[in-house]
């Protein structure tokens, strides 16, 4: 009973998240201009009538709120575009959070849902978190009250999702033949879809280096979940993340989820985002 209350105590006493919450505003835009930056030179494969992704057809509500964008419309898109960028900065700069949040979690949808064979794993995650975003106002922070308390669990919902693509990801890798033999950053390096021109001149298939590192990548995302919620281990946890992160952008050219997981971590501590090189604690 008494760890009930606690739970019940936690979402009455008053939100404290306010710049964690204007961080993760700002990565999600820097997410999404970036996002539509790339969208505007393909237009035409991402939105055209032969656009790359084929049409789903499929009915309902969910599918033209979602997905109006299934069967292409340039016109459209660039629409929807605007729409999605004046939103989320109008999240950030007005009181209206919620409202301007959702708005822009439903253009962003549509953009993300027809084109479905182009996107990264950091634009799912991007829309889970605006979605959850859009029940946060950060200036209403007054304990005991509902929006207090539906501040304190959108902020839960969106740490506990970005554990769980740690944790999701990290049992997928277990199954992986190419993971368990220490090979998997090397195979992936190998790629030129996936890394750039100078490190495929450093890699060497016997190299030690790349052996450690599908190891300890592995490891890190096993004990992320569970490291994070530690003070002790937060802040490290959430430096070694920054660095893993910058290498999955830069050396294996996966921009989109690099920029998404570093945005995200901006619910955790925004400390990190601003004051990593200050002496003070998480």
């Amino acid at each position: 009973m008494t760890s009930f209350k606690s739970i019940f105590d936690h979402f009455n006493l008053p939100f404290v998240k306010q710049r964690s919450i204007q961080v993760l505003r700002w990565g999600v835009l820097l997410f999404f201009v970036v996002d539509v930056f790339q969208r505007s030179f393909m237009l035409d494969i991402c939105y055209g009538p032969q656009k790359i992704s084929p049409p789903l057809n499929q009915r309902g509500l969910s599918n033209y709120l979602l997905n109006g964008l299934d069967e292409g419309g340039i016109g459209l898109a660039i629409t929807i575009m605007t729409v999605l960028v004046i939103c989320l900065i109008g999240a950030i700069l007005t009181s209206y959070k919620r409202t301007f949040t959702f708005i822009a979690f439903f253009a962003a949808a549509n953009l993300v849902n027809s084109t479905y064979l182009l996107n990264s794993g950091g634009h799912h995650l991007m829309l889970i978190v605006l979605f959850f975003l859009g029940f946060i106002n950060e200036r209403e922070t007054k304990a005991g009250n509902w929006s207090n308390a539906l501040n304190k669990g959108a902020v839960l919902a969106i740490q506990i999702q970005v554990c769980m693509v740690y944790f999701v990801s990290a049992l997928y890798k277990l199954l992986g033949d190419s993971w368990m033999e220490g090979s998997a950053i090397w195979h992936s390096l190998m790629l030129e879809e996936y890394s750039l021109p100078i490190m495929n001149q450093l890699i060497d298939e016997s190299n030690f280096v790349f052996i450690f590192m599908t190891y300890f990548l592995l490891a890190f995302q096993l004990l992320f979940p569970i490291l994070i919620w530690l003070r002790a281990t937060r802040k490290w946890i959430l430096i070694l993340g920054l660095c893993i992160h910058a290498f999955i952008a830069i050396g294996l050219g996966l921009l989109d989820f690099g920029l998404a997981m570093i945005a995200a971590y901006a619910v955790f501590d925004e400390s990190i985002c601003f004051k990593l090189f200050r002496n003070r604690s998480c």
